[in-house]
């Protein structure tokens, strides 16, 4: 009977302990707080080139050059007839934080396996600063071109139905030898090796 008691008292501080552990409020804050990245990934770190028909019809090159803080996407390709350049500057999001006052060229980003999702910095729209609300995602892959294996950048837009994902790749030789046809959305897109 002493031994009943001594174990039911056990249990029950047990599960006590438990349940003032899941409870405490510090916890939830904690797990509620997920900072975004203070820099890109080494991986995505270079000048990215791909290539396409503009829409005059014309074969060009887009450039996206990535470093630690900083997106410059030099985009030559579908719905454009001359370069368009954007500028984005990556600073951490920390919900914990009081949000701090962004200009248009701030972005978010985070990272989950081998994506890496960014969106524009919104004060007036924190709970969109998740990785799932992201709008843009990039993804570093090894494929083989002509025997050689290559790294690929797939540049997805989230907010595009169907997806539409850009290929880049490490020169404007591979960029065009994998593309020699300038193919848009409808047909591969970039992938014309496949």
């Amino acid at each position: 009977m002493k031994l009943m008691k001594i174990f039911s008292a056990v249990m029950v501080a047990t599960t006590m302990g438990a349940a003032v552990t899941v409870a405490t409020p510090s916890m939830t804050a904690d797990a509620k707080a997920k900072k975004s990245l203070k820099t890109l990934p080494k991986s995505l770190r270079r000048t990215w080139y791909h290539y396409e028909k503009n829409d005059k019809g014309k074969l060009v090159y887009s450039k996206l050059k990535i470093s630690a803080k900083k997106i410059v996407d030099s985009w030559n390709g579908w719905d454009t007839s001359k370069v368009h350049t954007t500028k984005s500057n990556l600073h951490q999001y920390n919900p914990a934080k009081k949000l701090q006052k962004g200009k248009d060229s701030w972005i978010f980003a985070y990272k989950s396996g081998a994506k890496t999702r960014f969106g524009g910095w919104s004060p007036e729209f924190p709970k969109d600063m998740t990785y799932k609300r992201a709008r843009e995602q990039y993804k570093v892959v090894t494929d083989k071109v002509n025997g050689k294996k290559v790294k690929v950048l797939h540049h997805t837009n989230l907010a595009s139905l169907p997806q539409n994902t850009a290929y880049y790749y490490t020169s404007k030789k591979l960029a065009k030898q994998t593309n020699p046809q300038g193919h848009n959305y409808g047909d591969n897109y970039g992938y014309g090796y496949k």
